[in-house]
């Protein structure tokens, strides 16, 4: 989809003897410049133009990685950060070549979950399952927010790129949860953003806030892993509420659905609010290809609510079922609202899992391609966003598969439609699509995240021309060898 400049990394050292130095920094075990052992790091599931790495290594400690950058800057050797290889969008494929830091192998420690400042601190390998069993376990009172994604994909990766999760409905991106962070620089300089910045050693006990100090954990955030590498991210933690309740809208239209979506996130009272295909749905129960049939309703809608006491959570349910009939008034009875847990139950197990997460929908899985462009959208522009979208879907012969979801109050909404796909049959009509999308959803102001290279190419010729060049000036003074995943964002 893209043209990827290459780059000759053994112009200034032969590639016998980066073999050797990255041997003595990890041990032999740990360092390989295989084909069969590199291949996997070369594609993902989407349409990305895959490129092989010329070694991959998997670091144990902090100082492991600060001899590799040392190394790698004197030789502007491109070193590109990889966790559990599980993100959409080719955000780990190297463009120039180098070194894959696979850190999802070895550093995989929970270092400190904090019961009273309600934070963890972990390393880039701390995986959603890990650290929902690790808290059911040792901190039951605490929670963190699960994204509807397998339970290997990473806690560390999906905050950094400003990811969501079954709490965002409240508190907003995954990105807005981080404390601080532990990044090695261009230089081998290992320094910490946020609260813990007092201290002159490393300490686990002083990771609470960001502010009010320069917020310089902004500088690694969405950057894709272009400016350092991260070693160690504190993350929020919440309270675990004893009672729960889910709701499920069904709902008849476009627009219907846009408006429970905005005005439920405005009660403030809800979790979590996602919206999904009726499609969707029927996929839970291993559907490969499902169908919508005439008088079937367009979306379902999950809304989660929890309360400390029992009437806490009852008068949050009473609110919610007030709004939604004021909704209904307007849209003219096309939306029904009913208790998650009995639809459920009359459907089948394989329901729950929208609500038991982190988890994954099977049947997306089938094919050996997958992609999508996830956005944060403008809520008044969700109703025109889902109906050409899902037009598209029709028009090219792919199974619609759309997802939403209100973010922070409502504040913004995550759109995000979702192709599954045959590479070998398929790739050309994919990327015609994605292409396709990707106007629609500009044309709608929605800001795409972990956004691959052909993408941010198109918005590098739409935006700001000034923010391009802050961008550049950052990049250029921050990794000044381009040795940090160079190639994305044109940089």
């Amino acid at each position: 989809m893209t043209t990827i400049k290459e780059r000759n990394i053994f112009e200034r050292i032969e590639k016998e003897k980066i073999l050797n130095e990255l041997i003595k920094m990890f041990g032999k075990s740990n360092v390989s410049d295989r084909q069969h052992d590199l291949y996997p790091y070369s594609y993902d599931m989407t349409e990305a133009t895959p490129h092989i790495p010329d070694f991959v290594v998997i670091p144990e400690t902090v100082n492991q990685i600060i001899s590799l950058v040392n190394f790698s800057n004197e030789y502007s050797i491109p070193i590109v950060p990889y966790i559990s290889g599980n993100n959409v969008g080719g955000l780990t494929i190297p463009n120039e070549g180098g070194i894959i830091l696979d850190m999802g192998k070895k550093m995989n420690k929970i270092v400190k979950i904090h019961e009273s400042m309600m934070y963890a601190l972990l390393e880039p390998g701390v995986t959603f399952g890990q650290l929902k069993k690790y808290l059911d376990k040792n901190h039951p009172n605490l929670k963190y927010g699960y994204t509807m994604a397998p339970p290997y994909a990473s806690v560390v990766g999906n905050a950094l790129l400003s990811g969501l999760s079954n709490l965002s409905g409240s508190y907003g991106s995954m990105a807005d949860w981080v404390n601080g962070l532990e990044i090695i620089l261009n230089n081998g300089d290992l320094v910490r953003t946020g609260s813990c910045f007092l201290s002159k050693e490393f300490k686990p006990d002083n990771w609470f806030a960001r502010y009010p100090i320069p917020d310089l954990t902004g500088l690694f955030l969405c950057w894709q892993g272009m400016t350092g590498i991260v070693t160690k991210c504190a993350v929020q933690l919440w309270p675990k509420k004893e009672y729960n309740m889910g709701l499920l809208a069904i709902v008849y239209g476009h627009e219907e659905c846009a408006e429970i979506l905005r005005e439920l996130g405005r009660i403030e009272v809800c979790e979590d609010i996602s919206a999904i295909n009726s499609e969707i749905a029927k996929m839970t129960y291993g559907l490969i290809k499902p169908k919508k049939f005439e008088k079937e309703p367009d979306y379902v809608v999950l809304i989660s609510i929890s309360g400390h006491t029992k009437e806490l959570l009852n008068a949050k349910i009473n609110y919610v079922r007030k709004t939604f009939k004021k909704i209904k008034e307007r849209v003219k009875n096309k939306i029904f609202l009913t208790n998650f847990f009995t639809f459920a139950n009359i459907l089948g197990p394989e329901f729950r899992m929208f609500y038991n997460i982190p988890s994954v929908i099977t049947p997306l899985y089938e094919w050996d391609g997958l992609t999508w462009i996830g956005s944060y959208a403008n809520p008044d522009h969700l109703g025109p966003l889902m109906e050409k979208c899902y037009n598209l879907f029709k028009q090219y012969g792919i199974g619609p598969i759309i997802y939403m979801k209100s973010m922070k109050s409502s504040h913004y909404c995550v759109f995000r439609p979702i192709i599954r796909y045959n590479k070998k049959k398929e790739q050309a009509i994919v990327e015609k699509l994605q292409k396709e999308f990707l106007e629609v959803m500009l044309e709608h102001d929605c800001v795409p995240y972990k956004t691959p290279v052909w993408m941010t190419e198109r918005i590098r010729e739409m935006c700001d021309p000034n923010w391009i060049k802050l961008l550049e000036r950052i990049k250029n003074a921050m990794d000044p060898n381009n040795i940090f995943n160079p190639g994305k964002w044109g940089l």
